[in-house]
């Protein structure tokens, strides 16, 4: 009975270190916890930060497009006016063109004209009595 006793108290001995390592145990885990719950804080802020950031940086990059799209548009209304400048251009260019190729011969003709007539004076005033 004795022995029984020593074993039981054996035992008991046994289960008491096994309790005292598992409470140490679960000290160790409620730390490990308490620093996991910590570092999962520290991170969901990181993330929303993170996604503040994202946030802004899209609607910076959105703001951009925009820009960059009025510049476009404002870009393509300037070509296209001075596309039709170049045009209206070319077309007076071509209509002085022609008005001085007319004028041209107008300026010949008359000179061919005013030869003639010269030529006519000429001969008259030879026919003229006292021409030397």
């Amino acid at each position: 009975m004795l022995q029984d006793l020593d074993s039981l108290a054996e035992r008991i001995r046994q289960l008491v270190g096994f309790t005292r390592q598992l409470q140490a145990e679960r000290a160790s885990l409620q730390a490990r916890l308490r620093q996991l719950e910590q570092e999962c804080s520290v991170l969901k802020d990181q993330q929303v930060r993170e996604h503040d950031e994202f946030t802004r940086m899209s609607e910076r990059v959105a703001r951009h497009d925009q820009e960059l799209e009025a510049v476009r548009a404002q870009a393509h209304a300037e070509h296209a006016a001075l596309a039709a400048q170049v045009h209206e251009y070319q077309t007076v260019s071509e209509a002085n063109q022609l008005r001085i190729e007319r004028s041209e011969t107008d300026r010949d003709r008359l000179r061919q004209v005013a030869h003639n007539a010269q030529e006519q004076i000429d001969l008259i005033l030879m026919r003229l009595p006292g021409a030397e």
